[in-house]
Parts: structure tokens; C-alpha cells; sequence
């Protein structure tokens, strides 16, 4: 595997990047708990910031990191969240090779629905750029894309659009909001995003409650679930990634683990601003 791709997944392993999903969204929802702005789990300020550690025979070494804000704007008329998520390798590891990646998104504070979508990537010598208008007009629903990268230059794409599809940065916000009662130990779900010039169906499984263990932070009270990930380039396919979010009022990442082709990343949650409401999961 080439540095750049491997690293190039540390980066974006966090964002569930199309690299570990299957094409063709069949745009099913998920359970939420009710998405008004006074309901949500998390609230505009909020800022959390996760270390990527990657696990190699002699190499074990924190070698990215991923920032994700979100804040309170307007956009056309609308009172909106901004969501932020850029990854980007530590200092050192830019001597060899440089990765880093932005993802934007803009959606309702009422209802979570996406307005507007932007990614910008470099991967080496590889880029590639994201525009994303959402069309509602009845019987003519979908997503117009504006995209360009190193290898095809400009183009664009319409995308299908129905009320269940969602952007990377979006998908993470909903999965926050999800409702445990409804969930099946055990039972698979799929969650529907556009990213590129796809669409894609993102399937896990709730595993039930745990304890984890994070660095820095302290031993958390958990639910965990697992994500599919199918077998390529980046990943084995041998085993699934796993999730680990706070079991209270917050639902935020503490903790995920996956397995790619050559060694294992980890990414554990670093340091986190203006929660919503108090991290109780925390027990020692």
C-alpha cells in the first residue's frame, strides 16, 4: 500500500469515507429521537478534537489528527448549522507525505436537513473539491454537484435525494440523535450519504453498552457499534470498525478501531469545548 493512500485513510477513517461503504443508497432512515434544535444532542460551540493512531509491527505512533465544529449561522434566509471536520497529519509526518482534508456542512437547526455541502481533499499530489446545492422541488427532489479533482478535471452530477440521504459531516450529527429504545442488539441498520459523484449505504450493528477505556479522558460509559467495511485498497475486509459513544445526553466518539490491509488504525477522543450537556458518562 502507498504512503499517501495509507495515511490518506488515517485522516479519513473518522469521516467514514466512501472507501468503506457500498455503493447505491437505498435511503431507509434510522430511528431518531425528535430533531428539534432544543432536542438535539449537541448545541452550536461545540468542538471536539480526536487523535489518529496507527499500529504497525514496530510502528505505533499518533500520526493525525481530526477537528469537528459546529456553530450557529444563516444561510438563505434559514437559521442553520455550520458543521466543520478537517483531518490532517501531525507536523512530522508531512516531511514524507501530506494529507489533509475539509468537509463543510450547512443543515436546518429544526429537522437536520441538508442545505448545503463542501469537501476539499489533497492527498499528495492528488486533490479534489465538492459542491453540493440540495433541490427540493416536488417530483424533482435531488442533489446537484459541482466536483473537479487532479485526475478528471471539472465536472458535475445529479445525485437521487430523498428525505433519509445526508453528507458525511450530517450523517455524524443524525447517528448522535439516534434512538437506543428502537434498536435491536445486534440488528443492522442503514444510514444513506452522498459523497463525490455517488451515493452510498453505510450498514451497522448496535452491540449493546460498554466501559472503554480512553486516554486522557477517563473510563466512559459507552454504546458501541459496529460499521461494515468491505475489503480494498485501504481496508482488509476481516473485520468490521468499531464506534464507541458516550452513553449519555451527548452521544459523542470517545473511541473507534479498525483494521486496514497493512497494520490497524485507532482514534480516540482528545480534548472537547461547549458540550451540550454534561459528560456524565465519565466514571472515573
Amino acid at each position: 500500500m502507498r504512503p499517501t493512500r495509507l495515511f490518506g485513510a488515517l485522516a479519513a477513517i473518522f469521516l467514514l469515507s466512501s472507501a468503506s461503504l457500498r455503493a447505491d443508497g437505498d435511503g431507509k432512515c434510522i430511528p431518531v429521537n425528535k430533531l428539534s434544535e432544543e432536542s438535539l444532542a449537541f448545541k452550536g460551540g461545540e468542538n471536539l478534537v480526536f487523535t489518529l493512531h496507527y499500529k504497525w509491527g514496530i510502528i505505533n505512533a499518533d500520526v493525525a489528527q481530526a477537528t469537528l465544529r459546529v456553530d450557529t449561522t444563516v444561510l438563505n434566509g434559514r437559521k442553520v448549522f455550520h458543521a466543520s471536520l478537517t483531518g490532517k497529519t501531525q507536523k512530522f509526518y508531512e516531511k514524507f507525505f501530506r494529507v489533509k482534508e475539509e468537509l463543510d456542512s450547512w443543515f436546518t437547526r429544526d429537522g437536520l436537513e441538508p442545505m448545503k455541502f463542501t469537501r476539499f481533499a489533497r492527498e499528495g499530489k492528488y486533490t479534489c473539491t465538492n459542491l453540493y446545492s440540495y433541490v427540493r422541488t416536488p417530483g424533482n427532489e435531488h442533489i446537484s454537484a459541482s466536483l473537479s479533482n487532479s485526475r478528471k478535471g471539472e465536472f458535475s452530477a445529479t445525485l437521487p435525494l430523498d428525505k433519509c440521504t445526508y453528507d458525511i459531516p450530517l450523517m455524524y450529527y443524525v447517528l448522535r440523535n439516534i434512538d437506543v429504545t428502537k434498536l435491536k442488539e445486534g440488528g443492522d441498520y442503514p444510514m444513506t450519504f452522498a459523497v463525490d459523484d455517488d451515493v452510498y449505504t453505510l450498514h451497522f450493528r448496535y452491540l449493546g453498552k460498554e466501559n472503554k477505556n480512553v486516554d486522557g479522558i477517563g473510563t466512559v460509559r459507552c454504546l458501541k457499534f459496529s460499521f461494515e467495511v468491505v475489503s480494498g485498497e485501504v481496508f482488509s475486509g476481516d473485520s468490521d470498525l468499531y464506534g464507541w459513544f458516550s452513553d449519555d445526553d451527548n452521544r459523542i466518539p470517545v473511541w473507534f478501531s479498525a483494521p486496514l490491509k497493512v497494520g490497524q488504525v485507532q482514534g480516540r477522543l482528545r480534548s472537547y469545548s461547549e458540550l451540550k450537556n454534561p459528560f456524565s458518562s465519565i466514571i472515573e
